[in-house]
């Protein structure tokens, strides 16, 4: 009796284990989903072209991503970031005009996030950029893109391939809480 007892509960164990499994791989692709979508661009309140900014200005994504060296997020430009060119600069134009009315009104810009990962997934941009991996990596070369759209999946297959042509960890805890 007591063999049939411990066979059942490993049985139980294994469909628990499974089913566990399965739940998570479900959840994570549907939580996933929306941010792997290549297809779709998100309008953002104001037209923004980083092949203007990043690509004939030549302006560093550092410069408006202020954060991404010192910080898990890269961050968006601040009113005043956006603003210590732009009270000089175009100031006729639709967009500018409408860049004005938020300054002025003291409203932040509320831009449409692009990529958004799971809360049991830890990314920093400090890390990343420590090692001397280039925005382009991840985010394309922006600097021809006259809108901004999700440059890559972020799907854990991308950047465990990212991290096996490396030559870096693949550890699951260097990545998940």
């Amino acid at each position: 009796m007591g063999r049939t007892s411990i066979g059942s509960r490993r049985v139980r164990a294994a469909a628990v284990l499974g089913l566990s499994g399965l739940l998570a791989v479900s959840v994570g692709t549907l939580y996933s989903m929306g941010s792997a979508d290549l297809t779709v661009q998100d309008r953002q309140p104001l037209a923004f072209s980083h092949a203007r900014h990043a690509g004939q200005l030549r302006i560093d994504c550092l410069y408006c991503h202020r954060g991404a060296p010192v910080s898990t997020t890269a961050g968006i430009p601040s009113m005043k970031t956006c603003m210590s060119c732009h009270q000089n600069v175009a100031k006729d134009s639709p967009e500018m005009r409408a860049l004005a009315a938020y300054w002025d009104s003291k409203q932040p810009v509320e831009w449409v996030r692009l990529h958004r990962l799971p809360d049991f997934v830890y990314f920093t941009h400090e890390r990343h950029l420590q090692s001397g991996l280039a925005c382009t990596k991840c985010h394309g070369h922006v600097e021809d893109m006259s809108s901004t759209p999700r440059a890559a999946s972020l799907e854990m297959g991308w950047c465990v391939s990212c991290h096996a042509a490396q030559g870096v960890s693949r550890d699951c805890w260097t990545c998940h809480k």
